[in-house]
């Protein structure tokens, strides 16, 4: 027969002092796992407001990189001034600055380059009028058949003209029709359409002229989901791009969601600007588009452009530990109301080396 004390179980105290051993390493692992998942979700919050933020840099300033491409710094024609226009005979330049007119006082920016994978050139027997509305190419000559494929109604052709004495002109027009057999490009017509196009065209166009198809694309900070313009909100600001040389419409392409704000500086050539541009009175905020009231203040005087963005996280602090409101950046003022989400800024600098390159003295 056992003894009591073998046959006897723990003790009150020895429970309670076990379980509270139990409470305790069960809360501490589950403190553990909750940290370790609000620092799996406070990364992944960083790491995507860093990769739109690297998105949002790359596609600006790859396309600024370019700016300029097959111009003079500006060009004649379509998307210039009309007739009667008020701004005068002034051409359209390559590059186009907005300052504090988006939301949230936003830049935008305009950027007008030729695609340089579908060059090709003109082969008039006789030098086109100015009023011009179709363009003539070889189709049988390198790959022109293919590159006259390429191109589509409702698009715009950029022709670089060589034999300008002194300097480059560059043409813009609308694309109406395209005949990749005949090798014939149909344009709508410039002349008496555009006062800066009739300044320059004087009465014919020269016989060879290198052509391909232009790039015009607006980036510009969409925050307003009332004005049925793109597809950002209060909450959810996305960066924009206009490829369709109208305003800011419904067909316009979202690049990057969450960017709060843009900002973009420019660097320009003496005696206003210097070409190291390491001082920060090189640097403006806005270029002179269109009165050249300022004659080193102007867009082909362009060396560097430095792009700033804020971004917004998606999601709001897990821990709701911080009150944070948009940044103050380059010209643009700290503002906003404050709230429980995260931001980051970006800056990079980039060299417009084709704005200078084309641009002969």
């Amino acid at each position: 027969m056992l003894k009591r004390a073998a046959r006897s179980g723990f003790t009150l105290i020895e429970l309670i002092i076990a379980v509270a051993i139990g409470v305790f390493v069960v809360g501490a692992i589950y403190n553990v796992f909750t940290n370790q998942t609000k620092q799996l979700l406070y990364q992944d919050i960083q790491m995507e407001m860093h990769q739109n933020l690297r998105l949002a840099t790359d596609v600006l300033t790859r396309t600024a990189r370019m700016a300029g491409y097959g111009t003079s710094g500006r060009t004649f024609g379509l998307l210039g001034f009309t007739n009667g226009a008020a701004n005068g005979s002034a051409p359209l330049p390559a590059i186009i600055s907005y300052n504090g007119l988006g939301p949230n006082g936003s830049d935008a920016i305009t950027l007008v380059t030729m695609e340089p994978g579908l060059t090709m050139n003109t082969t008039s027997r006789s030098a086109p009028d100015c009023g011009t509305t179709t363009l003539t190419f070889e189709p049988t000559a390198f790959n022109n058949a293919a590159r006259l494929g390429a191109l589509q109604a409702g698009e715009t052709i950029m022709c670089l003209d060589y034999a300008a004495v002194g300097e480059y002109r560059s043409y813009l027009w609308m694309i109406t029709a395209v005949d990749a057999t005949l090798g014939e490009v149909y344009v709508s017509s410039n002349q008496s359409a555009f006062v800066d196009y009739d300044s320059l065209c004087g009465g014919n166009l020269p016989l060879v002229m290198t052509c391909s198809r232009a790039e015009v694309a607006t980036f510009y900070v969409d925050a307003n989901e009332t004005d049925g313009m793109g597809a950002g909100s209060a909450e959810h600001p996305v960066l924009m791009m206009d490829l369709d040389f109208s305003s800011p419409d419904g067909n316009d392409v979202p690049v990057v969601d969450h960017i709060e704000d843009m900002q973009i500086e420019y660097c320009l050539r003496s005696p206003i600007g210097g070409t190291n541009c390491t001082a920060a009175l090189d640097w403006v905020n806005s270029i002179d588009d269109y009165n050249n009231s300022i004659e080193s203040d102007d867009p082909d005087d362009v060396y560097m452009i430095r792009v700033s963005f804020v971004v917004k996280s998606s999601r709001e602090d897990p821990q709701r530990l911080r009150m944070s409101a948009r940044p103050a950046l380059a010209d643009n003022s700290a503002g906003g109301t404050e709230d429980n989400y995260f931001r980051q800024t970006l800056s990079t600098e980039v060299m417009v080396r084709n704005m200078r390159i084309q641009n002969m003295p």
